[in-house]
This record gives structure tokens, C-alpha cells and sequence, in this order.
């Protein structure tokens, strides 16, 4: 990968987006509805790792992709999910506004959440481009924004608000969840990876006839109130029993967890990353180092939530 080009003279200044990665808080998952898709009620809280994107106007179209989780498996051509968003955004306002800024944009992609863990640093970097690129061409409605967002991710959407919200149908229709202080997580990454159709797939299998999809309401009461044990007793996926029956070494990784004193394991949407939730910041502390000497663990990565969504940091 190149270099992105030096600005031309008169090129707009270049726009700095970052955009959170997130758990499932709770993952309640239902039938397929009449589009093939599993309808969700699902709890996303945004947390505090997160991608940095660098929108470079009057470049060639270059993809640059560096930071800690770099990786040669992120594509850097038009499958991208930040070029996708751009490229979106560019054929619903081409005939209203003047796009031109947004053609040929080189993109510097900051990668800070694990790639292909369940935690949506794809869906981030999408929700970062739009954000950037509709800031480039004099702001989108937040409405449009968020269909546009959805065309590319279930995800997206809530990654472009952030915080802590309820997702429901594929979990693009978000209310927000309110919520009291800080919650500390660790997530454990893995070194393999789980294909997220197969899980779905093997929870087809499992659960032929599921329930409807709901969220308990003592999630939400523990949300609100800050309360870890609460939220501890209450809180699932149910994606869990699918994923561990693909890749079984996972529950050796939750039970590591929960000896170490987790108040919450957590699958992170459908894997293989397993988010541990602590009492507090000294806590996620004993528990990362804990979980970092476990068998099956790549990292063990302490963060916050909730955390903002999308926003421009630096413009110019």
C-alpha cells in the first residue's frame, strides 16, 4: 500500500473521524423474518477503542491501513466497508450536491479494534467514513445518514450514535438505553476467527423454533442504575451455544473468566472475542492479566463503555 498523495493547491483540508467499537450487552436473537434475516433485541454499548479514519481529499483513492491491528486481511479496494460507505453516500447525493470532494478520497485507516472479533471495527471505520464524508459536503440528516448506514452493516447505525442504545428488527431500530457511570470490560481475543452466517447457521440447528427476541427489563434497570451484579444475572447471548459448539476451546476461555472472578462473560455478537464485565477499573486490571496467561487468549484488552459514536476530531 502507498502513501496517500500530497494535497493539490485549492484541495479541501483533509477531515479525522473516529468511531467506537462495541459489545452486545445482551444478544436476544429470534426467527428469520421474510427477508432471510434473524430478528434481534439487542443491548449495544459503544466502548472506548476505537478507529481513527483520515479522509484525504483530491487523492487517488488509496487505502491506508496502519495502527496496532493492521492486518493484510483488511481489504483496501472497493470492498472496504469505509470505501462501501463513501461510494454509497456519493451515488445518494450526486444528483442534489456537489460530490466532487468525495471522489478519489485517499483513506488512512487507523485500526485500534480487533479485526474480525465481534466487535464492529469494520462496521466503525463505515461509520466514520459517512460521518467524514457527509462533514466533507455540508452535513447529511441523521435519518438519511443511518439508511445509508444500514445498507452496509446491520451495526452501522448504532456506531454512528454510539453510547448505549436497544437494537431491534437487525438492530438498526436503535432507542437509546440510559445509563449510569462507567462499565468496565475485558475482552479476551482470539486467534482463530468464527464466520458469523456459520453461527447463525448452527443456531438454526439448535434452536429450530426460538422464542421472539426481547431484552430483559432488569437489563435495563441495571443499566440505568449502574448496577454490575444486576446486569451480571440478567444478561446473555444467545448466540453462545451456537459459537461454542463451533469452536468449543471458547468455553475453556469463559470458564478461566469466571474462576478469575468476572462478574459477566459475555460473547462479543456472534464471536470469537469474549467480553468479561468487572466491578471496576482495578478489578479489569487483575482480570486481564489473569486472562492474558489463559490457553485459547490472544490479548485481553481492558475498555469502557459507553463511549461516543462517530464524530469529527480534527478538520483541517
Amino acid at each position: 500500500m502507498s502513501a496517500p498523495t500530497p494535497l493539490r493547491p485549492g484541495t479541501p483540508a483533509p477531515v479525522t473521524v473516529r468511531a467506537p467499537g462495541k459489545i452486545n450487552v445482551h444478544l436476544g436473537v429470534g426467527g428469520v423474518d421474510e427477508h432471510g434475516y434473524h430478528t434481534l433485541a439487542t443491548v449495544f454499548q459503544a466502548l472506548g477503542m476505537v478507529e481513527t479514519l483520515t479522509l484525504i481529499p483530491g487523492g487517488t483513492g488509496t487505502i491506508l491501513v496502519q495502527g496496532r491491528y493492521a492486518d493484510e486481511t483488511v481489504p483496501v479496494g472497493e470492498s472496504n466497508l469505509a470505501r462501501r460507505a463513501i461510494t454509497l453516500l456519493i451515488t445518494a447525493f450526486e444528483a442534489e450536491r456537489d460530490v466532487e470532494v468525495l471522489r478519489d478520497l485517499d483513506i488512512v485507516i487507523d485500526k485500534q479494534v480487533p479485526v474480525a472479533g465481534g466487535m464492529g471495527g469494520g462496521s466503525a471505520d463505515a461509520a466514520a467514513a459517512l460521518t467524514g464524508a457527509a462533514h466533507l459536503i455540508g452535513g447529511v440528516d441523521a435519518e438519511v445518514l443511518a439508511d445509508l448506514a444500514l445498507e452496509i452493516g446491520a451495526d452501522v447505525p448504532f456506531l454512528l450514535r454510539g453510547g448505549t442504545a436497544i437494537g431491534r428488527g437487525r438492530g438498526e431500530e436503535l432507542s437509546p438505553v440510559l445509563t449510569r457511570g462507567q462499565f468496565h470490560w475485558v475482552m479476551a481475543t482470539s486467534a482463530g476467527q468464527l464466520s458469523t452466517p456459520e453461527v447463525y447457521g448452527r443456531f438454526d440447528e439448535l434452536t429450530p423454533d426460538p422464542a421472539p427476541a426481547e431484552v430483559p427489563a432488569e437489563v435495563l434497570t441495571a443499566l440505568a442504575a449502574g448496577d454490575v451484579d444486576t446486569l451480571a444475572a440478567a444478561a446473555g447471548n444467545d448466540l453462545t451455544e451456537a459459537a461454542l459448539s463451533l469452536r468449543p476451546e471458547l468455553a475453556e476461555v469463559i470458564e478461566a473468566g469466571r474462576e478469575a472472578g468476572a462478574l459477566l462473560p459475555l460473547l462479543s455478537g456472534s464471536g470469537p472475542t469474549v467480553g468479561f464485565l468487572a466491578r471496576d477499573a482495578r478489578h479489569a486490571l487483575d482480570l486481564a492479566v489473569l486472562l492474558q496467561a489463559t490457553r485459547g487468549v490472544k490479548e485481553a484488552l481492558r475498555t469502557t463503555g459507553p463511549a461516543p459514536g462517530a464524530h469529527v476530531v480534527t478538520d483541517g
